[in-house]
């Protein structure tokens, strides 16, 4: 049996019910009045990839432990195609689990392992069998049945922990943090072979990540989490173009973030130069603005009259200049401020040095303007 014929018998690879899995105002509040999940609301639809990503203590990990029924939730609703699930034990919910530590059982081989779940759910042996080969061949590990974990390498103990989660044809596919203990080529390497994986079965999954990357490059939703509560849920673009708040513009991505001052509509001030960008709606009062650094333009100084009046353009001095491998980082002092820019490198090195006075330039699109958070 080939991989695509597990594709065929899935049933995550049946319907197109665009909210098949759902959350709806699921809280988990512990006995001390700690809420480290509040009013969580979320639908994905069959077959997509959601990337739930914060910082530690977020909620993240608690929200897939609650889908996965190893919490219980404190209230609200967890539905798979309609079905409540929310009461139901661990063992009813039909999800394969992923762990950040793979939790394979060290004496068993790499096809006990595997073929772990099918035995608690009674599965024939010749079936069993036949289904395990199947999904060592997915992950690219024919043959390694007959070997313990202890003689594969960190990304092979990752794809046995991924066949077991698979072998078992679940509805829903949950992964908690799986790539943080492999080095930065095994990760790439694991992104790609997941996402190809995810996309191949068409089977819904819950990906938890604190890494940005991951999130953005393999998920087709996006859930930014922040102190046990939804920040923003969007298209990966949508999450990083259009931020929501001053914390999803900060965590996603690297951003400038600067005091300034509304001096009028669309208009605000920062240090001594005054900038284009929307404000909301706003004519006064205090804000923060930000930038990314690889959306400022660098060039060598002159006549403002001579640029374009549809940019952002002030004159900058370079303070510091590091390099980074892919990218010169430039920290330039622009109007009392300090930015940063980065710039792809070149075979000839960083193009200006410390002390120079630059142009800078920057769509004021890519300035975006947020009030006081709490």
């Amino acid at each position: 049996m080939t991989p695509s014929a597990l594709r065929e018998q899935s049933p995550a690879a049946v319907g197109s019910d665009p909210a098949y899995l759902s959350l709806t105002d699921v809280r988990k509040i512990y006995p001390n009045g700690y809420r480290a999940v509040d009013s969580l609301n979320i639908d994905v639809p069959e077959g997509q990839m959601l990337g739930l990503l914060g910082p530690s203590g977020c909620g993240k990990t608690t929200t897939l432990r609650m889908i996965a029924g190893l919490i219980e939730i404190s209230s609200g609703h967890i539905r798979v195609a309609g079905r409540e699930l929310a009461q139901e034990p661990p063992h009813k919910r039909d999800m394969g689990l992923v762990f950040q530590n793979y939790a394979l059982f060290p004496h068993m081989t790499v096809a006990e392992n595997v073929a772990f779940g099918l035995q608690m759910r009674g599965i024939p042996f010749r079936e069993a069998r036949t289904r395990v080969e199947e999904a060592l061949e997915m992950v690219r590990l024919p043959g390694y049945g007959s070997r313990k974990p202890k003689e594969l390498s960190g990304g092979q103990q990752q794809r046995v922990a991924l066949a077991r989660a698979l072998v078992i044809r679940p509805r829903i596919l949950l992964l908690d943090e799986p790539l943080s203990n492999l080095d930065a080529k095994l990760r790439d390497e694991m992104r790609v072979e997941i996402r190809e994986i995810q996309q191949r079965l068409k089977i819904t999954t819950v990906f938890v990540t604190h890494d940005q990357v991951e999130a953005l490059t393999m998920c087709d939703l996006v859930g930014v989490m922040h102190k046990g509560r939804l920040a923003q849920l969007g298209t990966p673009e949508d999450i990083y173009e259009r931020p929501n708040s001053l914390f999803v513009s900060e965590f996603v991505g690297r951003t400038n973030k600067v005091r300034a001052e509304v001096v009028d509509l669309n208009r605000i001030r920062i240090g001594s130069e005054v900038f284009s960008a929307d404000t909301g709606g706003r004519r006064e009062g205090t804000v923060w603005a930000t930038v990314r650094p690889h959306r400022i333009a660098l060039s060598p100084d002159r006549d403002r009259a001579l640029m374009s009046r549809q940019t952002n353009a002030v004159r900058g001095r370079v303070l510091r200049v590091t390099y980074i491998g892919d990218i010169v980082q430039y920290d330039l002092d622009i109007g009392g401020a300090e930015f940063k820019v980065e710039h792809h490198t070149t075979s000839q090195g960083a193009r200006y040095s410390g002390g120079q006075t630059l142009m800078c330039e920057w769509a004021p699109a890519d300035m975006l303007v947020y009030g006081e958070e709490t």
